[in-house]
């Protein structure tokens, strides 16, 4: 028999249902095309009671393998929440696992598990959007990519959702014929897998993939300088356009000014920060490009319906 290959997924508090699904759905496949278990997988949990999924559903687990049983692949499994409940001995356990010669992965917000883990040092990785704001003001020095997924030697970030199941069909594809990773993608009724390097659809105030070039080069600027917004005037013409026209694309495909949708995009990476990182409300509000808390409390309690507290408190 062929040797085979071991995952394991260990879920974190309110992990992601969607990312661990869609990871385990290929393996499956690929072993009923093939007629043998050439795919083993185990999903494990740190010890306590069974963890919830952030839809308030669970899947039975196991505790986390033993250093001495052959697992390939390590990957956390993450969603809304980031803190394990014993972060001293996960962060040995995965450097163990690394130091052993054996891959590690982390999914959706995991990443940051990762690189508080020090497994990130010299990698490239990719986070789920909405934790991106958070992690770039914990590990500024980590390099950070907008793709789906990133692979980088023995470590694998992903950015979660249905980006797993694009990613467990590039693992088959390093590890397989052609022929079979197609029979899963049929099976599994996927047109194209997506590469690593696709970008993140990023937020609820993101373009379609109809708008005109334009407004993908103003989402461009817009998104490198929420720190720093410029006026919707500077935006126009540092993109070779009219705030006129501008403003009538964004009403066209967006039903907001340039100026609005700008303001709510940096409205959206507040919220990221004020759930996913431990920094001021003043704080937040300055790296979003807001002068005052009050004049930021305002205009947030406004989009959300919350206080920048009130939100902070309710995602805790």
């Amino acid at each position: 028999m062929t040797r085979q290959t071991t995952f394991e997924f260990i879920l974190i508090d309110a992990f992601s249902m969607v990312s661990v699904v869609t990871a385990i759905e290929p393996l499956r496949v690929a072993n009923r095309i093939l007629g043998e278990e050439r795919y083993v997988w185990y999903v494990t949990q740190e010890a306590g009671a069974p963890p919830e999924a952030s839809n308030g559903l669970s899947l039975p687990t196991q505790p986390i393998q033993p250093d001495d049983v052959a697992v390939d692949y390590t990957f956390l499994c993450a969603g809304m929440h980031t803190h394990p409940r014993d972060a001293t001995r996960l962060y040995a356990l995965l450097n163990r696992r690394y130091a052993a010669g054996r891959t590690v992965g982390a999914v959706s917000l995991a990443p940051a598990i990762l690189a508080r883990a020090g497994l990130l040092k010299d990698k490239r990785c990719v986070i789920h959007w909405e934790g991106l704001g958070a992690f770039v003001e914990e590990f500024p020095h980590v390099e950070i990519l907008n793709g789906l997924f990133e692979i980088d030697g023995r470590v694998i970030t992903s950015s979660g959702g249905l980006a797993m199941l694009d990613l467990f069909l590039d693992i088959l594809k390093r590890d397989q014929e052609s022929w079979l990773v197609q029979a899963v993608s049929n099976q599994l009724q996927i047109g194209q897998a997506r590469s690593g390097s696709d970008r993140q659809s990023a937020g609820q105030f993101r373009l379609p993939v109809t708008a005109p070039r334009m407004m993908h080069k103003a989402l461009a600027v817009i998104d490198q300088t929420l720190a720093a917004p410029l006026s919707p005037d500077s935006l126009a013409d540092q993109i070779g356009t009219s705030r006129r026209t501008l403003d009538r694309r964004f009403q066209e495909f967006t039903q907001s000014t340039v100026a609005e949708f700008y303001r709510a995009r940096r409205l959206e990476q507040a919220r990221g920060l004020l759930r996913y990182s431990n920094i001021s409300i003043l704080d937040v509000a300055l790296s979003t490009g807001f002068p005052t808390a009050s004049y930021f409390s305002s205009l947030f309690k406004s989009a959300y319906g919350l206080s920048p507290k009130q939100f902070r408190k309710a995602a805790s």
